[in-house]
Order: structure tokens, then C-alpha cells, then sequence
């Protein structure tokens, strides 16, 4: 069975096997995809991508129950940022695991996080969030499993090209563009036949403090190619590849470092490395401070 949560009412939630349930929780940002497309291609994205998945699960796992959480407008960071809306690591992070713990709390432990932002911070949230997840609770005392399955498709060649800052072979370009004529067409400006063929930026520092200034912008790629057809079957091959990937786990539990990308390698990108800064700079005060209290004790 395919269920919205929103649309559930508690005796059918009740009623769902606790072992055979798989929650997944959609999650898509806001940014500009070039001046043809909305700021929420992302969210569209996550939510096809989050309904194909329970499609293909389904017929290859007829006696699991998926049910499909609201959608989440949350992303850390994005491609281009100079027009978009992001949120702090830990919103991400603490949003997905505050809703697995009260699932959780009702017995249910299989949950995986569909995020169409497969951005440094945007992933390593959501692994840190996994590693919460999956963990053994304080008061429930129950095991549970989350995974990021955008984790499967992030390629170690695309992270450490550029391990700090998301640069995909294009943005807003032929399979953006593609997506939203096959899923929105009446969101699609007709000009995007008109747009010029942009190269791929390349990673460098003064890219990088472009970014950090809040200075990307544009899109890259070749919007004018975009065939709504063509989308359409990218999107059930990588949902093919997802699913494919996720049977061990679900049926055994196996297999879930698969869904890790090479992102967390980088302590910069972890919803907690500000925590861990604070942190190691308070016991270096406490440490000096203790050392100077103690001082007099060592002088004759």
C-alpha cells in the first residue's frame, strides 16, 4: 500500500505492519534555476522523486506498506545562492529526526529521506540525522534505520571536485528544464527555447568566495535541448538504481553505506562543527583558566 500521511487517519496508521513500513520524508529547497523556471524546481523534484520511489518499491515489495511524509521546503545549502532560501544545518538535521522519534515512539523504524538537493551540507544533515536515527533511544529504547538516498547517487569523482560547494554537470538546464515539461509544463516560461548554451562553472577559490558572499547565480547547461520524455525516464532510472540499491536494506538491513557520500569526509560540511568549535573553544578557555587559578600554587 502507497499512503500520504497527511491523508491517513489513526486506525489506518494502526493498522500498518510496524516491520513492513517504510516512511519517506520528501525534502527540496528554494533557489533560481535560470529566468525561465520557478524557485521551486527542487521541491517538485523531491516530491516526484519520493512518489516513483514508493511506485517501484511497491511492485518489487508488494507486502510493504510506504507512506509519504509532507514535504519539507528545507535545504542548508544550493547551487546557486545569490536568490534562494536556505535554513541552518540542524532546522534539516533536527527537522527529519524529531519526526522519526515520534514515529519511532509508535513502533515504526524504517524511514529514509528523499532530499533533491545532493548538496555537501544538505546530505551530511542528513546523515548526521541517520546516525541519530539509527541509534539506540534513551526512553523508547527502540532500534530504528534512516537512510539519504541521495547518498547513492552522489559520485566521489563529483565531491571531491568541489567537497564544499554543489556543482552538478548543470543547473536549470536540459533535465531541469525537461523535469518541469513533464511534471508542471504551465510553470515553464516559453522563452527558455531562447536561452543560450551556458558551460559549466568551474571549482575555484574565487568561486568559492562568490559563494560564501551569496554571489551564484544564473544557470548552466542547455535548456533549449529539454524533452519532457526524456526526463521523465532519467527520473524512473535513478529511482530504478535507488530502489534496487535499498531491497538489502529493507529486507536485511544491509547495505546502508551505500546511501553515505563522501561529503561527511569534510568537517566543515557537518550540521555540528560549529557545536564542535564552541565546544573545543570553551575547554581551551576552561583549560588556560584552571592553569592561571593554579599558578600561585607553583610559585615559592
Amino acid at each position: 500500500m502507497i499512503a500520504s500521511f497527511s491523508l491517513l487517519t489513526p486506525l489506518e496508521l494502526n493498522s500498518l505492519h510496524s516491520d513492513l513500513t517504510l516512511f519517506l520524508f520528501p525534502l527540496g529547497g528554494l533557489e533560481q534555476h535560470g529566468p525561465c523556471l520557478p524557485f521551486g524546481v527542487k521541491l517538485l523534484q523531491a516530491e516526484e522523486f519520493a512518489k516513483a520511489l514508493a511506485d517501484d518499491l511497491q511492485k518489487k515489495l508488494p507486502q510493504w506498506n510506504f507512506v509519504l511524509m509532507p514535504l519539507l521546503p528545507l535545504s542548508v545549502d544550493s547551487v546557486t545562492n545569490r536568490m534562494a532560501i536556505q535554513v541552518r544545518p540542524h532546522v534539516v538535521r533536527d527537522a527529519v529526526v524529531d519526526q522519526c522519534e515520534h514515529l519511532k515512539r509508535l513502533g515504526y523504524k524504517n524511514f529514509a529521506a528523499v532530499s533533491s538537493h545532493l548538496t555537501p551540507k544538505q546530505q551530511t544533515a542528513l546523515e548526521d540525522a541517520s546516525r541519530i536515527v539509527s541509534g539506540k533511544g534513551w526512553f523508547s529504547g527502540k532500534k530504528a534505520q534512516l537512510i539519504s538516498v541521495g547518498g547513492a547517487l552522489i559520485e566521489s569523482k563529483q565531491v571531491w571536485e568541489s567537497p564544499l560547494i554543489a556543482l552538478p554537470r548543470e543547473h536549470g538546464g536540459e533535465k531541469d528544464t525537461g523535469f518541469m515539461l513533464r511534471y508542471s509544463p504551465a510553470l515553464v516560461q516559453n522563452q527558455y527555447l531562447n536561452l543560450e548554451d551556458q558551460p559549466r562553472p568551474r571549482a575555484s577559490i574565487t568561486r568559492f568566495f562568490a559563494f560564501m558572499n551569496h554571489e551564484i547565480d544564473g544557470y548552466w547547461g542547455k535548456p533549449k535541448l529539454a524533452n519532457p520524455t526524456h526526463a521523465e525516464q532519467d527520473l524512473l532510472v535513478e529511482v530504478s538504481t535507488i530502489a534496487q540499491k535499498m531491497l538489502p536494506w529493507l529486507e536485511r538491513g544491509q547495505g546502508k553505506k551505500q546511501f553515505q557520500s563522501a561529503y561527511r569526509y569534510f568537517p566543515f560540511n557537518g550540521s555540528f562543527f560549529k557545536a564542535y568549535v564552541l565546544a573545543t573553544i570553551f575547554f581551551i578557555m576552561m583549560l588556560l583558566w584552571a592553569l592561571w587559578s593554579l599558578k600561585d600554587v607553583f610559585e615559592p
